[in-house]
C-alpha cells in the first residue's frame, strides 16, 4: 500500500453468543484468516494449509478485528461479512493512507 492510495478501514465484532456453535464461530474464523490442519493417516503424518480471505489480500493489521485493506478489495469483505449478518456486527471507513500510516504485511 503507498502514500496517498485510498483504502478501506475495516472493524468487526463476532460475539460468541450470537452464533450456534463453536463449529459455526471458528468456521467464520477460518474464512477470514485461513487454518493449518495437521491428519494421521495409515502411519502418516499429512499438513493442509487453508487459505482464508485475508491470506488472499494485501492488508495491514491495525489491531485485533481491525485491518485495512485497497478499496477495490472492499466488495470481496462486503460479501463475506454478509454471509454472517446477524452475527457479526462490521463497520467500514473509507480512508486515505499517509506515509507515517504505512506498514506493508
Amino acid at each position: 500500500m503507498v502514500d496517498g492510495e485510498k483504502a478501506a478501514l475495516i472493524s468487526y465484532d463476532a460475539r460468541s453468543d450470537r452464533f450456534d456453535s463453536m463449529y459455526e464461530r471458528n468456521k467464520f474464523y477460518r474464512g477470514l484468516f485461513g487454518y493449518k490442519q495437521t491428519v494421521r493417516r495409515n502411519d502418516k503424518v499429512y499438513h493442509y494449509e487453508k487459505d482464508g480471505l485475508l491470506d488472499e489480500v494485501p492488508h495491514i493489521k491495525v489491531e485485533d478485528s481491525v485491518f485495512i485493506i485497497h478499496r477495490e478489495d472492499l466488495n470481496k469483505f462486503q460479501t463475506y461479512f454478509k454471509q454472517w449478518s446477524g452475527r457479526v456486527d462490521v463497520q467500514v471507513f473509507h480512508i486515505t493512507l499517509d506515509d507515517a500510516r504505512i506498514n506493508d504485511t
